[in-house]
């Protein structure tokens, strides 16, 4: 993307912010997670920085019917030409009911038109249509219409690095909260694998992707539907961090060759090069 397109999709997702707080201007209701990103995303547009700045994020805090919701909102550099990253929470849904409203907010998304600004319009839908999802009862519905609870899936997700501390313990604690199993490769690049079933895999994406990165993203996903060793689809006991022998000028590149070893004794090596685009060199 060329550094016109970028600043004016910025230019755009400030506007678009800007709309949002005068809708929403009661203190909380509208939080920039990052306001060091912000003021570099508005030096940027102005030409007052030459540095590409990090994406923006922010959430917007609803009282709809007297109920609390999050709307956890990530811009990537290219919105409003791709979807926006959008989580709703909310203290009374369970997990099954999180991923049914948020699949809704997703599917909402993807039909609505490629350029034009769109946050305003998930907000909107929530807004006439929260309660009914809190007050689904789960005695009457069938988890199999949300989703088959046997599928199970496998995220390879990239991110140009992972270092801070905050992240990494995030990761894992996550993980395990959610009976997720797997790794995450810190350094440069950063890869993490999760695999568990859909709803679980879902959720933790959902949480983990919220964060300030640089860039990141799901580079493969893995059914147990496209397996035909389903029996045997999940490869890890547990979710660790491997940290292999790193080399680079700071020592944060991890050696390939380690991970492609390790990979191999999980009967994965063949995602290595889908990951990497070359042949492993052991």
């Amino acid at each position: 993307m060329s550094e016109m397109n970028i600043k004016e999709n910025l230019q755009v997702q400030l506007d678009e912010l800007e709309s949002l707080q005068s809708m929403f201007y009661n203190p909380g209701e509208i939080r920039i997670e990052d306001q060091e990103a912000f003021s570099n995303i508005k030096d940027y547009v102005a030409g007052e920085s030459i540095d590409v700045p990090y994406c923006l994020n922010f959430s917007v805090n609803l009282l709809i019917d007297g109920e609390k919701f999050e709307v956890c909102v990530k811009l990537n550099h290219d919105y409003p030409y791709v979807k926006p990253d959008i989580y709703v929470r909310n203290d009374k849904l369970k997990r099954n009911q999180h991923f049914t409203l948020n699949k809704k907010i997703e599917e909402i998304l993807c039909e609505f038109p490629r350029g034009e600004p769109c946050i305003f319009v998930a907000i909107s839908w929530l807004q006439d249509n929260a309660n009914n999802y809190i007050e689904l009862d789960e005695s009457n519905i069938s988890l199999a219409k949300i989703e088959e609870p046997d599928e199970l899936v496998r995220y390879w997700i990239y991110s140009h690095h992972i270092y801070s501390k905050t992240k990494r313990k995030a990761i894992m604690d996550l993980a395990n909260q959610m009976n997720i199993s797997g790794f995450v490769m810190p350094g440069k690049p950063g890869i993490i694998c999760v695999e568990g079933s859909s709803r679980d895999v879902v959720d933790w994406w959902q949480n983990i992707k919220s964060m300030n990165w640089k860039k990141i993203f799901c580079k493969i996903s893995e059914s147990n539907k496209d397996d035909t060793q389903s029996d045997n689809f999940l490869k890890f006991e547990d979710f660790v961090e491997k940290v292999f022998d790193n080399h680079g000028p700071k020592y944060n590149h991890m050696d390939m060759g380690e991970l492609y070893k390790y990979l191999e004794e999980h009967n994965l090596g063949y995602i290595f090069k889908d990951i990497f685009g070359v042949e492993a060199r052991t």
